[in-house]
């Protein structure tokens, strides 16, 4: 993702110079999908039912995974409706963070565009998109 995509929710862009330029919708996608998923269960103003509580779930951790992957594709399913036919899986674990790949098809185009998305999950439970 762009440095220019992060922070383009409604107070950034109203004190942008663009307040009218919108993200890209893979950009808007990528920044959407790392607030959801670093969002806890109760976080939520609007939406106190949104996000995943990844802390008790790495605790456990390998033996969590299906439940992980299985968080993962539900909460994006829910709360990023730009995406549909997502799918989770794991592609790398090295005892501190734990790799997964989320892929879905874009919406928004009328090419069935898919996308990629990488994200490292650390044990403490915060998820970053890389």
């Amino acid at each position: 993702m762009s440095a220019p995509a992060r922070g383009r929710g409604l107070l950034g862009r109203l004190a942008s110079p663009e307040p009218q330029r919108r993200l890209a919708p893979v950009d808007a996608v990528v920044l959407n999908v790392a607030s959801i998923l670093n969002t806890h269960v109760g976080d939520g103003f609007t939406c106190p039912e949104m996000g995943c509580d990844f802390v008790g779930l790495m605790s456990r951790w390998p033996t969590s995974e299906s439940d992980v992957l299985a968080a993962v594709r539900r909460t994006v399913e829910q709360y990023e409706p730009r995406l549909r036919q997502v799918q989770v899986r794991r592609v790398h674990d090295d005892g501190v963070v734990v790799a997964l790949e989320i892929t879905g098809e874009l919406r928004a185009s009328g090419a069935r565009d898919r996308i990629r998305l990488r994200t490292e999950l650390a044990h403490n439970g915060h998820m970053d998109i890389v």
